[in-house]
């Protein structure tokens, strides 16, 4: 009660005192004039099910638990997107009531200023036992997916029990009775497998305020699409009119992906998303966060760029002022770079490279032909199961170098199919200079001048040049070069400002090191690319030691540079590595 009431107030405030001009929509109005006002934020990849739609056969790598978003960094991801315009937010997965946090997340997400609307898509199996918990949290509007209203069929879809099914329809009823603003229905159709059911959905909104969507078939990873499965919705409307006439059109705001209609008669109403045959990207207002913390701006783009990566930039998760800026530029640019609408099925048959698990909708769904539900085990049943239509591959992981082709020549590996993400790489190199060298780098007396200003500048221009100067290597756009120098044997007190040193003793260092110094130089290359930047960093390390050897060649001929190499990367594909 108390929590409506401060809600009614806030509401009340904005209304008579006008909006406190603190948010930036423009960043969000990409360049077809779209103002992006909802995000959908998926808080978890497991599921309860093992629905065939959703989830490959062989199932998924889930990812590490240090990967993941924390409740923390939802929330503070949430408070930036509100701040920039987004009013509406949807908890997605996996099967997002499994995470632990979610009547917290709701309630912390509507004390958001400027957040509207907090929705929640589940499958529904223990939505009847959260729910209480979830309404009195704030939770606005509960969309439900399920493809099947027969046990049978849903024990052969979700690989869990047909008494299941009786769980979800028990939360769908909670639903329907509670205040929640809507609740709505998710079912995809394919040609096969439910359209017999069509009009046992429609049925469901003669007497309650429940909104049914039937969605077209749609191609992610590892699901088996096919044409043959696909059913667009106009079949989907003839097969509907057939039993109950003529449906009536509703009025749809612009940026709705539903085309909605009325049933004679009927209390709720239907919709259909054709993402396929009819796409609706001209009004497209939608954003997704994934549960690794990438933002994808399309669905079925393949793009992703890392946010997670930059809020624990410099090993912390606390939000500055710098952080939230650096955050809101990449977003910024991400939505301008948002293409007016996918390219069709053929198009995202290629370039989907997520299955659905892993993108954030708690879908339900199959990918094979059911033809009949009177038997427990359907008789078309392989050992190979639903994608028993697809090939299955044993080869192990390719090994070999990756600029070389089968035939042994030199190629460029195309990156065009990778994500945008953060990526950085820390490399060395070491340098080892007599002490008469080491005394005219410290004190700035060599004849060419202050040799490590220019040895940093070199080294920079070396990172960025390295496409030019390694033949197969990508050009980047990096985000960040940065170079360092540290003497690690010898220590002069009079050392130039900048210097750092790993010793202190310098009459043990001396016996120890009588005639010679190591200078360590250190290259940290970041970007926001689809491939790293370890040669970058190995070039920048490298080039800046050279660079020294040129400035001191004049007084130490013996200088030896050495142990170049790769310290750590991250992002990426392959993740962390440390050396």
């Amino acid at each position: 009660m108390l929590r409506k009431l401060t809600q009614t107030i806030r509401a009340f405030s904005t209304q008579a005192l006008g909006e406190i001009p603190v948010r930036q929509r423009a960043n969000l109005v990409d360049s077809f004039n779209r103002e992006h006002t909802y995000l959908r934020i998926s808080i978890t990849e497991r599921c309860n099910l093992r629905c065939q739609y959703c989830m490959p056969l062989e199932g998924v790598d889930l990812t590490s638990s240090p990967e993941l978003l924390t409740t923390k960094e939802i929330l503070q991801l949430a408070g930036i997107f509100a701040r920039q315009g987004v009013n509406k937010i949807r908890l997605t997965g996996g099967e997002p009531l499994i995470n632990k946090d979610i009547v917290y997340l709701v309630e912390k997400l509507k004390d958001i200023d400027g957040i509207k609307t907090v929705a929640l898509t589940t499958n529904g199996v223990t939505l009847a036992r959260h729910l209480p918990g979830l309404i009195n949290a704030g939770l606005d509007n509960v969309n439900i997916s399920l493809d099947t209203l027969v046990p049978e069929k849903f024990e052969f879809i979700g690989r869990r029990p047909a008494a299941t099914l009786s769980k979800v329809l028990k939360g769908i009823r909670a639903a329907i009775d509670s205040p929640l603003q809507s609740v709505k229905l998710n079912t995809v159709i394919m040609k096969g497998v439910n359209e017999d059911e069509l009009c046992d959905f429609v049925a469901l909104t003669t007497e309650d305020r429940i909104s049914v969507r039937f969605l077209e078939f749609m191609p992610f990873s590892g699901n088996a699409w096919s044409q043959r499965k696909f059913i667009p919705y106009q079949a989907q409307i003839e097969i509907i009119e057939k039993h109950f006439g003529r449906l009536q059109r509703d009025d749809d705001e612009r940026s709705s992906t539903s085309m909605n209609y009325s049933v004679d008669g009927h209390v709720g109403s239907i919709g259909f998303i054709s993402s396929m045959s009819r796409n609706f990207c001209g009004g497209c207002n939608r954003l997704r966060l994934t549960h690794d913390g990438n933002l994808k701006v399309c669905l079925f783009g393949k793009d992703e760029v890392s946010l997670r990566d930059i809020l624990r930039d410099e090993g912390s998760a606390s939000l500055s002022t710098k952080k939230e800026e650096e955050l809101v530029s990449v977003i910024g640019a991400a939505v301008r770079r948002k293409n007016f609408s996918h390219g069709g099925i053929e198009e995202i048959k290629r370039e989907m490279k997520r299955p659905m698990i892993l993108i954030g909708s708690a879908t339900s769904r199959s990918s094979r032909t059911l033809s009949s539900v009177k038997t427990r085990h359907p008789s078309f049943l392989t050992a190979r199961g639903l994608n028993s239509d697809s090939e299955q591959s044993n080869t192990p992981p390719d090994k070999s170098l990756s600029h070389v082709d089968s035939n042994g020549d030199a190629h460029m590996v195309d990156v065009g199919d990778k994500n945008l993400s953060f990526r950085r790489a820390t490399a060395t190199s070491t340098i080892t200079l007599n002490m008469e060298a080491y005394r005219n780098v410290v004190k700035n007396t060599t004849s060419k001048g202050s040799v490590l200003t220019v040895a940093k500048i070199a080294g920079i221009q070396g990172a960025k040049q390295t496409s030019s100067l390694i033949p197969l290597c990508h050009q980047i756009n990096l985000s960040k070069v940065e170079i360092l120098f540290n003497f690690l044997d010898y220590q002069d007190t009079k050392s130039a400002p900048g210097i750092t040193t790993s010793y202190q003793n310098s009459v043990e260092l001396n016996q120890m090191y009588p005639a010679k110094c190591r200078l360590q130089i250190t290259c940290t290359v970041s970007c926001h690319d689809r491939t790293g930047v370890e040669m970058e960093a190995l070039v920048g390390a490298s080039i800046a030691a050279l660079t020294v050897y040129d400035m001191c060649k004049a007084v130490d001929k013996t200088a030896v540079i050495g142990d170049t190499r790769l310290l750590r990367k991250e992002g990426g594909k392959s993740g962390m590595f440390s050396n």
